[in-house]
């Protein structure tokens, strides 16, 4: 039973009133019809009246000489739509066939295209592996070139420190130097002017007489 209480009777004048207007007979329609009702009871009640429906177009059974020419009628009909059946489908047929030979020559074009393109990226990941390398190579030359230049820094450094110290102990024994040269010049002079005095002396002093004997 319906929840909304609808009874088949109020299901089978909706449907046929959509009928009568030439609209859609649906459980949508019929309910919308109705304002409520279960989807499942009107559901139900519209099979029970599309069948009552089908049983009151064809009330009485055909008489055997309507259903002789229906049948030929029918016969024919479906002769001549076989016919057209196998011509549309001869048709058909030719123009699938032309299509996938033309399917066939793009996706052998297409499989050629491909093969290209894998030559392609083949050569260039041979030509990525080689550069690689190369710089692999030169990054190894560059970093045993900078080893070798920061040795060569270390040791100018080195070189630069000798070179200061050696200076100073120049400037340190040209500064000796002098003051042994001044040394020597104040103990020339001392020396001439005591060697002067000492020959003064002599030349001024009174000659003594050997004793006779």
């Amino acid at each position: 039973m319906s929840r909304t209480g609808i009874t088949p009777a109020q299901v089978f004048a909706a449907a046929q009133a959509l009928a009568d207007t030439e609209q859609p007979v649906t459980a949508q329609g019929v309910r919308d019809a109705l304002g409520g009702g279960s989807f499942s009871t009107i559901s139900q009640y519209l099979r029970d009246w599309r069948s009552q429906a089908r049983s009151a177009i064809y009330p009485m059974p055909m008489p055997p000489e309507v259903e002789a020419a229906a049948t030929k009628a029918v016969a024919s009909v479906w002769a001549t739509a076989c016919e057209l059946a196998r011509r549309e489908i001869d048709t058909v047929q030719a123009s699938a066939q032309a299509a996938i030979a033309e399917m066939s020559a793009q996706s052998q074009e297409a499989l050629q295209e491909i093969a290209r393109i894998e030559d392609v990226l083949h050569s260039r990941d041979q030509l990525i592996a080689q550069q690689a390398s190369q710089i692999e190579t030169l990054r190894k030359d560059l970093a045993a070139a900078q080893a070798d230049q920061a040795a060569k820094v270390s040791t100018i450094e080195q070189l630069n420190t000798r070179i200061a110290e050696l200076r100073t102990d120049l400037e340190k024994a040209q500064t000796l130097t002098q003051q042994k040269i001044e040394e020597c010049g104040r103990l020339q002079g001392e020396l001439a002017a005591c060697a002067a005095a000492s020959e003064s002396h002599t030349k001024h002093a009174p000659r003594t007489r050997p004793a006779s004997s």
